[in-house]
């Protein structure tokens, strides 16, 4: 058994598609959807921006009328004209502005989620990669543990053990290769869901890289453009802020020009109209100011509130993170010595009948023990770690 295993895994390393963590990442930005639907969404946003800007199209008016005067023949009389609103200055293009920023705030922090989606492809292929080094560490226990069978299945033809142990021996022989089967459908299984995410064709023969995980580490640092997004929202909500206590400061805003024509029956009239709205006469240009000012500091404290928050959230994962990387320092220690040290002894005294057969496998349980709570404890490392980085906003 334990050949066909060894030469099973060579077959399939032989014809292996290696797929790293760059790949998969860079395959998941292609296909993903989200990434196409916010430029669409931006592309939308910018156009009803444009609309709801555009300034007001000119009319065009005119009226008709049969006079009947005392002194003189029955007539008609008629006026036709256009009207056009201009803004003055740089009204439009502020107007632009300030729902342009507000837009662009809005779209960084959608990006934001879709950030959250890729640490989420991160923490699936480390999940798997620690998954196939349990799947690996269970060939090594259940070859070694075959081997061992062999021994005693030759010890038990000559007399020298009971068939009692030899039972005992070949129903644990059964239980660990029910657990390698578990751990290799495991394996498998969070393989294909990470290459479905990154829209990859899945297939038993690729095999993932593994050799660009994360290092498990005590000492986590944020990059210095950690929470870079929100920081941007926040920039350009307050510039759209500002942008509008400039654009309702000014006294005149607009003017409406009017050109027109009269045909009375004994008179002809050109004329010309200008029409100024006084913003001054009107607290609608003041309440807009005193929005802007409100909504600055409001955006102001909610975004310091919201630092807070986070930076808080983050020191408090980066303690738990440094607390499982220590518990891990101390996991492998355990499994050294286990290994080079207490394991070696208990095989000798029972090769020698110093001890049973199920204090000797009690033993070897417990060893395989500490080796799954230490792949359990590195899962959960790197669970917490892409979720800080989630939080901080990290893009590394």
């Amino acid at each position: 058994m334990k050949y066909i295993i060894i030469l099973s895994i060579l077959i399939q390393l032989s014809y292996a598609n290696t797929i790293t963590l760059d790949k998969i990442i860079t395959s998941s930005k292609k296909h993903n959807k989200h990434y196409k639907a916010l430029d669409q969404r931006s592309l939308a946003l910018e156009a009803k921006n444009q609309a709801d800007t555009a300034s007001d199209p000119m009319e065009i008016f005119a009226t008709g009328t049969k006079a009947y005067p005392t002194n003189a023949p029955n007539d008609y009389e008629y006026a036709a004209g256009v009207s056009k609103k201009i803004l003055f200055g740089s009204i439009q293009d502020k107007d632009q502005l300030i729902t342009r920023l507000s837009n662009q705030a809005n779209l960084l922090e959608e990006e934001a989620q879709i950030l959250n989606f890729h640490h989420a492809v991160k923490n699936l292929y480390h999940q798997h990669c620690v998954d196939f080094n349990d799947y690996q560490s269970f060939i090594q226990n259940y070859n070694d543990f075959e081997e061992l069978y062999s021994k005693k299945e030759k010890a038990y033809q000559y007399q020298e053990i009971s068939k009692t142990e030899l039972m005992q021996l070949s129903l644990e022989k059964n239980r660990l290769f029910a657990q390698l089967q578990q751990s290799k459908m495991k394996k498998e299984r969070s393989k294909k869901s990470l290459l479905t995410l990154a829209h990859i064709p899945y297939s038993t023969k690729n095999t993932l890289s593994c050799s660009d995980t994360q290092p498990i580490t005590q000492n986590i640092k944020l990059p210095k453009d950690s929470y870079q997004l929100s920081t941007q929202a926040y920039n350009k909500r307050i510039e759209s802020a500002k942008t509008a206590l400039q654009r309702y400061s000014s006294s005149i805003d607009s003017v409406d020009l009017t050109m027109q024509y009269d045909k009375e029956i004994d008179i002809e009239k050109y004329s010309i109209g200008v029409s100024i709205p006084l913003n001054f006469t009107s607290k609608r240009s003041q309440q807009e100011r005193v929005a802007a000012m409100h909504e600055e500091s409001a955006t102001t404290l909610k975004h310091q509130e919201d630092m807070h928050q986070k930076k808080s959230q983050t020191r408090q994962i980066i303690e738990k993170l440094k607390s499982k990387a220590i518990m891990i320092d101390s996991i492998k220690e355990n499994i050294k010595e286990y290994h080079t040290e207490l394991l070696p002894l208990i095989k000798k005294s029972y090769d020698l009948g110093e001890s049973s057969v199920i204090e000797y496998l009690l033993n070897r349980q417990r060893y395989y023990q500490l080796k799954q709570e230490l792949f359990m404890t590195q899962r959960e490392y790197y669970q917490i770690l892409f979720t800080l980085y989630s939080i901080s906003e990290t893009k590394e």
